[in-house]
């Protein structure tokens, strides 16, 4: 009988080092990518429930001459005056799709449409629209608050919303942000 030699084949060490690094590049460039379009898909997602907000509340106020409250954190129908059918004025809604809910805040966090300027936790008071450092809209009119939202994502929805209004962009223009709330104007009832 013959002897016949096998031959086994391995990965040297110096080759399976090379994959790792290989590997942990590749990791370093795709993990910032990808936490970069999920942070950017929250904020989108901020700026569609502010759009369909303002619609809704703008019919809601052209059928009613009222404007109406919307609490992500109550069951209370008094609370979901957009959404759920209400008794008296001209109600034609819903006028939005469901009734607001903490998952309509990609932070977790409460979403409140308030029916004057001047209610809220925060209590802006009224929006310098202009940026010239004083209110420009108060009282009469609606906006919708976000609550767990931090600087950085607050400056990045003012920027979407707020281009070329100077000003301090925590106080100027339609977005305001403080104590990690997020506000931003949706109407002015005395337009």
């Amino acid at each position: 009988m013959s002897s016949t030699s096998r031959r086994y084949s391995a990965f040297t060490l110096l080759e399976v080092l090379i994959v790792v690094i290989i590997i942990g590049i590749l990791a370093a460039l795709v993990i910032p990518q990808v936490s970069g379009a999920a942070e950017n898909a929250k904020i989108t997602k901020i700026l569609q429930v502010v759009d369909t907000a303002r619609t809704a509340v703008e019919t809601h106020y052209a059928h009613t001459g009222k404007t109406a409250r919307e609490y992500s954190d109550t069951n209370s129908e008094t609370d979901h005056q957009l959404s759920i059918k209400q008794q008296g004025l001209d109600w034609k809604g819903p006028y939005l799709t469901h009734p607001l809910t903490t998952s309509d805040n990609p932070y977790g966090g409460t979403v409140r449409i308030y029916e004057d300027l001047e209610k809220g936790k925060v209590n802006p008071g009224g929006f310098d629209l202009i940026g010239r450092g004083t209110v420009t809209s108060e009282k009469s009119g609606q906006y919708i608050a976000f609550t767990q939202i931090d600087e950085v994502v607050a400056k990045e929805v003012d920027d979407a919303l707020d281009r070329g209004v100077n000003g301090k962009w925590q106080s100027t223009g339609r977005v305001e942000w403080s104590k990690n709330t997020l506000m931003i104007f949706l109407m002015d009832t005395n337009d």
